[in-house]
């Protein structure tokens, strides 16, 4: 059974546009709603975070922090109490606004952390118990380039305070190292899709030694490269108990929960 189900594109039209890639209007128009296999390639992981949860359906309220334009919350909105949608960009809000309003949508709220610290965040959410934080797609994006991991964990140590003791963050992020690594950067090469330039060197390191250390010092908030997942594993497991860990083609998956000895 599929729990996943996109919104269908009809839900954007209302979007003035094209304003975000070429005759796309939307985000998730350009990355998931689009016919072919990119776009199912893509939206996989959606339905993976739900299958991994499928156990909570029902029984509480979940955050998608990283929202984005919308995608995952109407799938969120039949499966949870209530859905809180996080996204710092203004715009994706907005966006999100109209799509809560075409699907009537009445137990999602959104919030737009621009400028917002994790405590403002979590001042915000006061007065609601969540029990989920859904973080897809959007870890990678996150921290200090200088100390790239251990900025990463103290983020999520700080994204726990929002869930409660028995709750759970769902992850998702990029395989940006091995063999699919090569495989992705060949595929876009040959469809000649838009892709960061990297040196024939830093491929093959990348590729078959999982080695990004030079890739790392070029890696920007908004894009992927210099991420390495094997590189976050290890003090990831040492922060929180990895209960679930599920590898996809393009992706890795984890459910991590809080250790006994967590503090915020």
């Amino acid at each position: 059974m599929k729990h996943f189900v996109k919104p269908a594109i009809d839900a954007y039209s209302w979007v003035e546009g094209p304003n975000y890639y070429q005759e796309y209007k939307t985000y998730s128009e350009y990355n998931y709603l689009r016919p072919g296999v990119s776009s199912y390639i893509k939206t996989r992981h959606f339905e993976i975070a739900l299958r991994l949860t499928r156990r909570h359906f029902h029984t509480c309220n979940v955050i998608d922090l990283g929202c984005v334009d919308g995608i995952f919350l109407p799938s969120l909105s039949r499966h949870f109490h209530r859905v809180m949608g996080v996204d710092n960009n203004p715009k994706f809000i907005k966006i999100c606004e109209g799509l809560l309003s075409r699907l009537d949508l009445k137990n999602v709220e959104l919030m737009c952390n621009d400028n917002l610290t994790v405590n403002d965040l979590r001042l915000r959410l006061s007065g609601r118990s969540y029990g989920i934080v859904y973080l897809l797609e959007t870890l990678e994006h996150v921290g200090d380039k200088d100390f790239p991991y251990e900025s990463r964990i103290d983020f999520l140590r700080k994204i726990a305070t929002l869930i409660a003791e028995d709750g759970i963050i769902v992850i998702s992020v990029p395989k940006m190292v091995g063999i699919p690594f090569l495989i992705q950067r060949i595929g876009l090469a040959v469809l000649r899709l838009p892709r960061e330039e990297i040196s024939m060197s830093d491929l093959l390191k990348s590729s078959f030694l999982n080695n990004t250390g030079d890739l790392e010092k070029r890696w920007e908030h908004l894009k992927h490269l210099g991420f390495n997942h094997k590189k976050m594993e290890s003090p990831l497991n040492t922060a929180f108990q990895i209960l679930q860990k599920k590898e996809l083609l393009f992706q890795v998956m984890y459910v991590i929960g809080k250790r006994k000895t967590f503090a915020a």
